[in-house]
């Protein structure tokens, strides 16, 4: 018997977002790009101009403050080793094992864990990973499918990962 019906489903949903991310999966029927002919289909690279979103701006207002999110994290890290230490120690003192030790170093474990799950989410946008440079244009790109809206061939060697 499932006791979190709501934890499944979230979990299910999740995949099932980033399987149709992944794959580029949509209800509607995008037509490809046609290549002119003489165009080897292998040499191609598809690039898409990169659409201004909120989650972008969001992540580029955020980079500012990387390092001190950086450093916060890290005394998390810190404090939350200490804690945990700290519980060990005092069980190893009684020479028994009480679990209610552990209880504040596994709240914090979850508190700082979910924290940098939000923090990665929203400074590590879908755009970050696929975006490239095109030599000779000075536009942002990003790869995309023959099929994306905005799609334009672009010979491989032209496409550098950023």
């Amino acid at each position: 018997m499932n006791k979190k019906p709501g934890l499944l489903f979230a979990v299910s949903a999740l995949a099932l977002i980033i399987l149709a991310a992944a794959f580029d999966f949509s209800f509607g029927g995008n037509t490809a790009v046609h290549l002119r002919s003489g165009i080897n289909p292998d040499d191609v690279l598809y690039v898409c101009p990169v659409a201004d979103n909120v989650w972008d701006s969001f992540a580029e207002a955020m980079s500012f403050g990387k390092k001190y999110i950086y450093m916060g994290f890290l005394f998390a890290g810190i404090i939350l080793l200490f804690s945990w230490g700290w519980a060990l120690y005092q069980n190893l003192l009684k020479d028994k094992f009480v679990d209610e030790a552990y209880k504040n170093p596994w709240d914090l474990t979850k508190i700082i864990f979910w924290m940098a799950v939000v923090f990665t989410v929203l400074y590590v946008t879908p755009n970050h990973f696929r975006q490239v440079e095109v030599r000779g244009s000075d536009e942002q790109w990003v790869l995309c499918e023959n099929t994306s809206e905005g799609a334009r061939p672009v010979n491989y060697r032209a496409v550098k990962l950023k």
